[in-house]
């Protein structure tokens, strides 16, 4: 018995292991994977605003010089109050605000030991000479001194 095989084996495999057993697939899958295809197919809109001219005249660019009673200021800080947006002054004392500005934005120009001043953007020369002042008033000092020693320190540990 050992030397018959069985009619219903083919080699180590039995025939029922050779079924292909597809799973249906249900009719909401299919309509489901239909809908995806109709919508990959199509392309898709946004709608894109349009600037008008009176909107790009708003937006200024400003630019200007920031000096004092002695020249101009290098290192300049220019902010657009209430945001993280500035820019600095350059080896000239120059700048050129990075973003376009509208009328009534204010930009804080500041600088240690100098005061800062605000000015209210009316028009593309509203910042082009800018004077800052020296501030007298000191709130901290700090004082650094030199300690000196005769004997080396050493640890009682």
């Amino acid at each position: 018995m050992k030397n018959q095989i069985n009619k219903t084996s083919l080699g180590n495999f039995k025939r029922n292991q050779f079924k292909n057993s597809r799973k249906k697939i249900s009719l909401w899958s299919k309509i489901g994977l239909v809908c995806i295809a109709l919508f990959s197919l199509s392309t898709i809109q946004a709608q894109t605003s349009e600037t008008t001219s009176t909107q790009q005249e708003k937006n200024m660019t400003v630019q200007g010089n920031v000096s004092n009673e002695i020249g101009p200021l290098v290192g300049v800080n220019i902010v657009l109050q209430g945001t993280t947006t500035g820019t600095t002054t350059n080896s000239k004392g120059d700048f050129k605000f990075p973003k376009a500005l509208k009328k009534g934005d204010v930009l804080v120009f500041s600088s240690v030991g100098l005061m800062s001043q605000k000015v209210i953007i009316k028009n593309t020369s509203s910042a082009s000479n800018i004077e800052l002042k020296v501030d007298m008033e000191l709130t901290e000092i700090i004082l650094v001194g030199k300690a000196s020693s005769k004997k080396v320190y050493k640890s009682k540990r």
